[in-house]
């Protein structure tokens, strides 16, 4: 009798360190960790040990659960001389401020979820889950064209830092182009550590005592104490049901989640509305709940999702925001810049609340119903919840398939403007009521998002988002 799992990814890397291990007898948790550390090494600028993330994890017979590994703000963040300045980031038709230094890293959450989520699920060591990781870092990923387009983007924080330059440019100092290859064996010999020793060697020992040690002599605010007090917090999951299906999604004090539900209650009321203007009106309205909420991020981010053959299913979203610019000494990575980004600092920067657990737009999301299971998500900062709302309406509502449901152009609505991907029926679209700028997309682009998703059911499923160069596959155990 055969057996399917799924997985898709952002990168054909990470899709592969997870189908290795499921093959080899791994659960879902196996294969999500094992496409975690991969990760860091084939897509460096959009997950890192230096950042943080969300699991919703739904194994089979038992609880939902949410894993809430995200960025720590510091114990003091008071200091005057603090190293933190705005940079450009170009998507091309747009461009976005982010602000970088050392002042605007918040404690890492990585490694402490990876310890969490192996201590609750994990059936295989984390020495054999990291190997296919360390083994790559020392040969060199090839540049993908998702990576190649992130470089660009993030150019002027790479080329601020020469530890940043040494990882990212090529022989003739020009940032690395799709199709070359570069090594990493800092990053190498760092998962080898975190990978055989406990998770206090990171919080209590030398990455810790290095990044505190260069933050006090350069302008941060993260001290021994961040990295000590650090936990994972462990809760239940936003869940509402929706026209028969089950929605599992990130809980308070998170966002996200809540955003893509009320959008769904929203278009549903207004089902009559021709569907472009009923989208618009759904997002709009989105807009106007987040106003009154804080806290959320983040836009260097990728997602993963896993459905084994033993039917649990793993659903994780992780991110760097656009990393600060300082290169952990050798350790090959670069830490978050998440206390540098405007959606998280509405009221201005380092107003935040002190020793707090950052909330995020990242929304990891399971859908059930009688005959499917869907994990799916997605990084793109506030385009985060319009692409899932657009997604799963389309899914449950519009009854399509999971491919057609991805694939579907998109639109994004923020500050009276509204991106609109190339494809969009704009029938029955008006703007009379609100005096919105309509901005038309060529092409899509990645910055509407990149859902990768998985399904299980009547049908076997998985679709890596083209948007962001995502990568799935849907195999047998016999």
């Amino acid at each position: 009798m055969y057996k399917i799992y799924s997985v898709a990814t952002g990168n054909k890397q990470t899709t592969l360190a997870a189908t290795e291990v499921l093959d080899q007898g791994g659960n879902a948790y196996d294969a999500l960790l094992a496409a975690l550390f991969m990760s860091f090494v084939s897509e460096p600028l959009l997950s890192s040990p230096g950042g943080g993330g969300y699991l919703l994890a739904h194994p089979q017979g038992r609880t939902a659960q949410i894993f809430d590994f995200f960025a720590q703000t510091p114990i003091n963040k008071y200091r005057e001389d603090k190293d933190f300045y705005p940079i450009l980031g170009d998507f091309g038709a747009t461009t976005q401020e982010f602000h970088i230094g050392m002042a605007a890293a918040a404690t890492p959450g990585i490694p402490a979820g990876i310890f969490s989520i192996h201590n609750h699920y994990g059936t295989m060591p984390l020495s054999e889950l990291a190997w296919q990781a360390i083994d790559l870092a020392k040969k060199g990923a090839f540049v993908d064209k998702l990576c190649a387009q992130v470089l660009n983007i993030l150019s002027p924080i790479i080329l601020s830092s020469c530890h940043a330059q040494a990882l990212y440019t090529n022989q003739q100092k020009n940032l690395l182009i799709e199709g070359e290859r570069k090594s990493n064996p800092y990053l190498a010999s760092f998962l080898y550590e975190l990978s055989r020793n406990p998770m206090d060697w990171f919080y209590f020992d030398s990455p810790a005592d290095t990044i505190v040690n260069d933050m006090h002599h350069n302008g941060g605010l993260l001290t021994k104490n961040d990295f000590e007090q650090y936990q994972v917090d462990i809760r239940a999951p936003l869940q509402t049901n929706f026209k028969g299906w089950n929605i599992l999604t990130n809980a308070k004090p998170t966002t996200g989640g809540a955003l893509i539900v009320e959008q769904l209650r929203h278009a549903e009321q207004n089902i009559k509305q021709a569907s472009a203007q009923r989208t618009l009106d759904a997002i709009a309205y989105a807009n106007t709940l987040k106003s009154n909420q804080t806290m959320q991020s983040s836009k260097g981010t990728t997602h993963m999702s896993v459905i084994d053959a033993q039917g649990n299913i793993a659903s994780l979203t992780v991110s760097n925001g656009e990393g600060c610019g300082y290169i952990v000494p050798n350790s090959g990575f670069m830490l978050n810049n998440f206390l540098g980004e405007e959606d998280i600092n509405a009221g201005g920067f380092f107003n935040f609340l002190e020793n707090t657990k950052m909330a995020s737009m990242m929304s990891p999301t399971i859908l059930e119903n009688a005959e499917n299971k869907i994990a799916l998500g997605t990084g793109g900062s506030n385009r985060i919840k319009t692409a899932m709302f657009q997604v799963i309406w389309n899914i449950i509502s519009e009854n399509k398939s999971l491919d057609q449901a991805i694939n579907q152009a998109r639109i994004h609505v923020e500050n009276n403007c509204i991106d609109v991907e190339h494809g969009f029926d704009l029938h029955g679209f008006s703007t009379n009521d609100t005096p919105f700028n309509i901005k038309q997309w060529n092409n899509k682009s990645l910055y509407f998002g990149g859902i990768n998703a998985v399904q299980q059911g009547r049908l076997n499923l998985a679709i890596g988002d083209a948007r962001r160069n995502g990568v799935a596959v849907v195999n047998c155990l016999q």
